[in-house]
């Protein structure tokens, strides 16, 4: 789950899938307006210093997941999920007393709302009582933009995820890692750049946005 809006992260590695969602959806086509962008990807541990780690990284009950570097967990806190060193994905699950707690997925660039899986270059995080959670959705600016594995976007995204910064006219972006960023700025997405986006499809009742990790 996305914690703000101007954040950026890493991710495991690259499965675009964006592409992959069927041009035949039933149309329920709404424009929905503009709305600025950003974008943000999973914060990677070994991207960040390794000492002094002196920074618990906690679970819901208290339980400590892995000690880390401050800077880490500063990022770690703004993005909501991240790789450690050891391989493993953290990811938001909840505040205690106003700080952050989290769990292990097995989700490898992490999760959005519920059990939504995070894929780059598919997911976006929206405000809720603009753009419906588990609907798909045309970003007009997106189409054609080359994807860091040859193919072009076919311009839908699937609204999974939400954010503190979220909010009225922003959509957040999923990149997976940091540096394809360029992909959306060499195509002219570049940041708070109002975009058209469209409803295409309702979200289905009883999706992933709906049930709990």
């Amino acid at each position: 789950m996305r914690r703000c809006g101007t954040c950026f992260a890493i991710a495991l590695s690259i499965g675009f899938s964006s592409n992959a969602i069927s041009a035949n959806i039933s149309s329920q086509k709404k424009n929905l307006g503009k709305y600025r962008n950003t974008y943000y990807y999973v914060a990677e541990e070994a991207a960040f210093p390794s000492d002094p780690r002196d920074t618990p990284i906690l679970d819901k009950n208290g339980d400590t997941i892995a000690m880390v570097h401050a800077k880490y967990k500063k990022a770690l806190d703004i993005e909501g999920s991240g790789k450690l060193t050891d391989g493993r994905v953290v990811n938001y699950a909840t505040r205690v007393d106003g700080q952050v707690r989290y769990r292990v997925t097995k989700a490898p660039y992490g999760n959005g709302v519920g059990i939504c899986k995070l894929k780059p270059f598919e997911s976006i995080a929206v405000d809720r009582e603009k753009i419906p959670l588990g609907s798909i959705v045309r970003i007009k600016e997106t189409v054609g933009m080359p994807l860091p594995n040859g193919k072009l976007h076919n311009g839908l995204w699937r609204a999974i995820d939400v954010g503190g910064a979220i909010k009225k006219d922003r959509v957040d972006i999923f990149i997976g890692f940091r540096r394809h960023a360029k992909y959306l700025s060499d195509y002219g997405v570049t940041h708070l750049k109002p975009l058209n986006i469209t409803l295409i499809k309702k979200p289905k009742k009883k999706s992933c946005v709906d049930q709990d990790p």
